[in-house]
């Protein structure tokens, strides 16, 4: 590793008075004041107190004392490798690290001014440890406390990754704030139960400064994440991004917390302009996007950041500033970009969150990827911040295999985020007379239940309570305010599957003003309407049952723990039964079958041996299906008309109520050996002799595979 080394100081001229770096310092702290990052009178007294200025002779005190970083060490190729973090930032984590007098704390990433700060905010009776990999940085932070009096703090050079023994003191600190970008927090155990630990974790190669308290053996985080950049840590704690390049483009995919995925067959993809699919969610210029590319990074499969080279002319727009967000999928691609569409009323610009696909099931993976924009926009982007819980991971035992594609298993941790749904709202108003206030969607927007009638209200808004959104909202389409607002119902829509799609807040109001004296400035029309009515319009199935259990409640009450009653409401399903159809492909050789092991964090089947297989996607054959799902998970090469096929397996599975029909295809011929293209899937290809099968294997394929030798075409499965 090529150590840093410190450039030649430039001390501050003898000319420099104390009276300007004061005026200078006060100035920085009412600023920080102003904008909200200083929140205590502790933080406050400790950044008007400490010289920054003596911690960064390099510059002038008008720089020092900037709201922004200060280089102090750079590597031999100028690469930064300590600095003094920006103001903002700085108060923001001591907020969040919330230190007491007499507090032990640990800082991880030494510099001086940080640990000095820390100082006055612990005091005399606190303690102090500041901690850096590298001999130059903590050489200088030496130097510099005990020129400005904060000597009783202790500096340490070592690996932060393994902290030295003795370090600890008993019952562990009582605060670690963690100065450089780190892809792991191994330092769960050396903090005392009930303390804070500030950190700026690498989550799919986007850094969130995260404050959190140990509980239970555990950090739960319970501050909002803010979105920073550090110098990266050093030693056995560096983290790797996994990079890869697509050949001839330029452009650069990395799977920090995922599975590496191939991206040499991405080539040809790009050359081809994109599939627009559009989301219709809207940002402004300046307004933050990153808690939407955290949860894509766990709703998503094959999830990675996309960067490309300076001089990229590939891709259109390119990513601004940060690493894309991506998802592959074979040979296709997709990810996030914008598009302006409007000047917004600050003249920074609004712009629509978009998804461009690419390659032959481009148009598929950007639809999938729009789909989540949309969900997260719906039901979970007015949260201000999800909620993080991170484990230590044993060390005598095995990685635990877990199905929530929310969990990011690092190297001594196990990182759950949890996405708290922000119900929307719905006003459901009634007159003296009984009747109920609809209005009737617009039919030509990509809104939430188009051309129905559905209940006035909308989507909470970031940091909205409900009760602030339903106020809202009302005001925005009717521009009136019910007094009488309370809560009546929770509703809860489901797909056709039963799984959760969406939740809304319903309240109850009383209204008695003639339609026509209603200014409706959202939607088509308003009526008041009687229950009866509602059978001949085309009605919002979520409408229509929290109609009903009004009705039939004769008056609108709550739990006695405050909670609301639950409606339920399942999307109609189709009259014609549906069946999810699959390709199997049976391919033989010298008396063995093909068969692959599943990732052990498989969502189907995991550590079973398993044909290769997949879905039929949108407008595709079943036999194109097979061929692609080949290539894509194999890489052998096999023609339509090679294949044939071989056995139906009708199956249904316990406690599902959709079908799904297996095609079983075998091949006369084939080019190429089988490899493992997808090890977010499968892990490794082998020939296993048909009167020998592995075990575990997945169970239809034992029964298809049985019966195929005894050339039955057809089985039923799961249907007794």
């Amino acid at each position: 590793m090529t150590r840093s080394t410190e450039r030649p100081a430039v001390t501050t001229p003898p000319t420099t008075g104390l009276d300007e770096a004061n005026t200078l310092r006060h100035q920085l702290a009412d600023q920080l004041a102003d904008a909200g990052h200083i929140r205590t009178p502790a933080v406050d007294q400790a950044l008007r107190t400490v010289p920054r200025h003596a911690f960064a002779p390099e510059v002038p005190p008008q720089k020092a004392y900037a709201n922004d970083i200060v280089a102090t060490c750079h590597s031999d190729d100028g690469r930064i490798t300590s600095s003094i973090s920006a103001p903002w930032l700085q108060a923001d984590m001591l907020e969040a690290a919330r230190l007491q007098s007499g507090h032990r704390v640990l800082e991880i990433g030494s510099g001086g001014y940080n640990a000095a700060l820390i100082a006055e905010l612990v005091g005399p009776t606190g303690g102090v440890t500041t901690l850096d990999i590298d001999p130059a940085v903590t050489d200088r932070a030496t130097r510099y406390l005990a020129q400005t009096g904060y000597d009783r703090a202790r500096v340490v050079t070592a690996d932060a990754e393994h902290l030295p023994v003795g370090i600890v003191p008993d019952g562990g600190f009582d605060a670690i704030l963690v100065t450089v970008d780190t892809w792991d927090l191994p330092w769960i155990d050396a903090l005392a139960d009930g303390g804070r630990l500030v950190a700026p974790l690498r989550l799919h190669q986007y850094t969130w400064a995260i404050g959190f308290t140990k509980h239970d053996g555990a950090l739960h985080s319970d501050e909002p994440l803010i979105v920073c950049g550090f110098v990266a840590i050093q030693g056995a704690g560096a983290w790797d991004t996994n990079r890869c390049t697509v050949p001839g483009t330029g452009v650069h995919l990395s799977w920090e917390d995922g599975t590496p995925l191939a991206a040499d067959q991405l080539a040809p993809a790009l050359t081809r302009e994109p599939f627009v699919a559009h989301t219709h969610v809207t940002v402004g210029g300046q307004e933050p996007f990153d808690a939407l590319t955290l949860y894509l990074a766990g709703a998503l499969p094959g999830f990675c950041r996309l960067s490309v080279d300076p001089d990229n002319r590939v891709l259109n727009p390119p990513p601004k500033h940060w690493p894309g967000a991506a998802i592959v999928r074979g040979p296709s691609l997709a990810r996030l970009a914008t598009e302006r569409i409007s000047d917004g009323d600050d003249g920074n610009g609004v712009y629509e969150l978009v998804v461009h696909g690419y390659g032959p099931h481009g148009h598929l993976a950007a639809r999938e990827m729009a789909e989540q924009v949309q969900h997260w926009q719906r039901v979970l982007g007015a949260a201000l911040c999800p909620r993080i819980t991170i484990h230590p991971l044993a060390d005598d035992g095995p990685t635990p295999a877990t199905d929530d594609p929310h969990v990011f298993v690092k190297k001594h941790t196990r990182v759950t985020i949890d996405w708290p749904i922000i119900p929307g709202t719905a006003a459901l108003l009634t007159d003296d007379k009984g009747r109920y206030l609809l209005h009737l969607r617009s039919a030509n927007k990509p809104i939430w239940r188009p051309g129905q009638w559905a209940l006035l209200g909308g989507n909470t808004e970031k940091g909205e309570t409900s009760d602030e959104a339903i106020v809202r909202e009302l005001d925005e389409q009717i521009g009136l305010a019910i007094p009488d607002l309370t809560g009546f119902v929770t509703l809860d829509t489901l797909d056709a599957s039963g799984s959760f799609k969406d939740r809304v807040r319903v309240y109850h109001g009383t209204l008695n003003t003639p339609v026509h004296e209603i200014e409706l400035c959202e939607g088509i029309q308003l009526r008041w309407t009687r229950l009866e009515e509602t059978a001949e319009m085309t009605m919002d199935p979520g409408t229509a049952a929290v109609l009903h259990a009004h009705h039939n409640a004769h008056q609108p009450r709550g739990h006695h723990d405050g909670t609301l009653p639950v409606v339920e409401v399942r999307e109609p399903r189709d009259h014609l039964s549906r069946s999810i159809i699959s390709a199997h492909l049976v391919l033989i050789r010298d008396g063995a079958v093909l068969l692959g092991k599943r990732h052990p964090r498989s969502a189907f089947a995991p550590s079973t041996w398993h044909l290769p297989a997949g879905h039929r996607e949108d407008m595709e054959s079943a036999i194109t299906c097979m061929t692609r799902e080949t290539e894509e998970e194999t890489g052998l090469r096999i023609s339509e008309g090679d294949l044939s096929l071989v056995h139906v397996l009708d199956r249904l599975d316990p406690g599902s109520t959709i079908p799904r029909v297996g095609l079983f295809f075998a091949a006369s011929h084939w080019e190429g050996e089988p490899l493992v293209r997808e090890p977010e899937c499968c892990t490794e290809w082998r020939w296993w002799p048909l009167d020998a099968l592995p075990e575990p294997i997945v169970e239809y394929t034992r029964v298809a595979l049985e019966v195929i030798s005894r050339d039955v075409l057809y089985t039923p499965m799961g249907w007794s």
